[in-house]
């Protein structure tokens, strides 16, 4: 499935938004989104001295909890687009690696595109960052390249309840008072409007398993998050 998504625009908005992304998440999600990583990680499968691929790591959470999830022996590298975001995650890391955690690479590249062999990674991880790139499909079967065989498929991400009343208090929400916390929070509202647009484009939780099914992934499954807000979807190659 196509995502019309300008890329450069993309690039600009997480650009922007690089320095404020973690207090917004916290905001936005009333600090939910940690716990959600957290109960997606426990139905990982994360081998210890494993190789792991987060792809759209962002500012590098979850990188760093897939870090200490393969133990020193493993190693985990962490990709995204914006060098921006990427700089926050790097001075993370300066401040873990004082504490011992040496088994992270951070580096720039495209989900579209990945510079990596096949059958490179044990686990491919991308946290709320597919729903952002110009073709679904195209970064799923980029994955599923790069897993070795049995490897595990990882994507957390915006989705939509159906839940009457809480539906339309979500679309209410994350429409009008989203972007409002970005323009009070953030200085950009129009950049939180934007992402506010992606996620209400991105695919409900069943057509997305459809599209990780597409792609040539096995034992699809998904669980909810926030009355159906959010998505962890996992797949086997």
């Amino acid at each position: 499935m196509t995502n019309k998504v300008n890329q450069e625009r993309v690039h600009e908005i997480f650009n922007k938004i690089s320095g404020d992304y973690d207090k917004m998440n916290a905001i936005i999600s009333f600090r939910q989104h940690d716990r959600w990583r957290a109960s997606t990680m426990k139905k990982m499968t994360i081998p210890k001295a494993g190789a792991v691929l987060d792809l759209c790591c962002g500012t590098g959470d979850w990188t760093f909890d897939l870090a200490e999830a393969v133990g020193q022996e493993g190693h985990v590298t962490g990709l995204d687009f914006s060098e921006n975001m990427l700089q926050i995650a790097e001075k993370k890391l300066m401040m873990l690696s004082a504490q011992g955690l040496n088994n992270v690479k951070l580096i720039q590249g495209d989900a579209m595109s990945l510079d990596f062999a096949d059958d490179s990674f044990d686990v491919v991880t991308i946290g709320y960052g597919l729903r952002n790139t110009p073709d679904y499909l195209t970064v799923l079967k980029e994955i599923r390249r790069v897993l070795k065989p049995g490897g595990q498929v990882v994507c957390i991400d915006t989705s939509h309840p159906t839940l009457p009343v809480y539906k339309q208090g979500f679309e209410l929400y994350f429409k009008h008072i989203m972007p409002a916390f970005g323009r009070i929070f953030a200085k950009s509202y129009k950049e939180y409007q934007w992402l506010q647009k992606s996620a209400q484009d991105f695919p409900d939780a069943k057509t997305l398993k459809g599209l990780f099914e597409e792609a040539g992934f096995k034992d699809v499954r998904y669980q909810m998050f926030g009355g159906g807000a959010v998505a962890a979807h996992f797949g086997k190659k």
